[in-house]
């Protein structure tokens, strides 16, 4: 494969362009920039790049998604998750060697489109938690009790109760310790 013929998914062309590829006003950087955009090399690639940044309806989410793991949160008051909440999530990453730069953090109260299928088109997850978040509202096609691994279209899935809940109650805490340990070989 050549340098002149590489492709990308749309996951890692989102997180090479987090801001606007050609930008619409008439300044003369951004003549430029439709320039280069137009170059020879990658007049191909242009349609397929413009076409997915402009089409799809990005879910916000909170983290670059290194090792597809998708957090799946529902707060009604947040954009993400309360200082707290978030506080704790950070901790319990850090517990498996995992940072924020590793997941996707998402708040389906705040993203309508959050449903099996946009989620994978997405985020591609090798792993989904859900806190305090039921998967049969958001079309998953498995039931996942709480507190148990559970394996589905090459994906592991946990379902555990909010951050906060588990954040004060003890024996959720090792319930979902136990699963984390179990789910990323710790």
């Amino acid at each position: 494969m050549s340098i002149n013929h590489i492709s990308l998914t749309a996951n890692t062309i989102k997180n090479l362009y987090q801001t606007e590829l050609v930008a619409e006003s008439n300044s003369k950087i951004n003549q430029t920039q439709t320039t280069i955009a137009k170059d020879n090399e990658i007049q191909h690639v242009e349609k397929n790049i413009i076409t997915t940044l402009n089409n799809e309806n990005l879910m916000k989410h909170l983290g670059k998604n290194a090792r597809q793991i998708l957090i799946l949160v529902n707060r009604e008051t947040h954009a993400f998750l309360d200082d707290e909440s978030l506080s704790f999530l950070i901790n319990i990453l850090n517990a498996c060697s995992i940072s924020m730069q590793d997941v996707a953090l998402v708040n389906v109260h705040n993203n309508a489109d959050a449903v099996f299928k946009t989620l994978n088109q997405q985020f591609t997850p090798a792993y989904i938690l859900f806190f305090d978040t039921a998967p049969h509202l958001l079309d998953f096609p498995v039931q996942i009790p709480l507190y148990k691994i559970q394996k589905y279209n090459n994906q592991q899935y946990l379902c555990a109760n909010s951050l906060s809940q588990l954040e004060r109650n003890k024996d959720e805490k090792k319930q979902l310790w136990l699963c984390l340990k179990n789910m990323f070989d710790i």
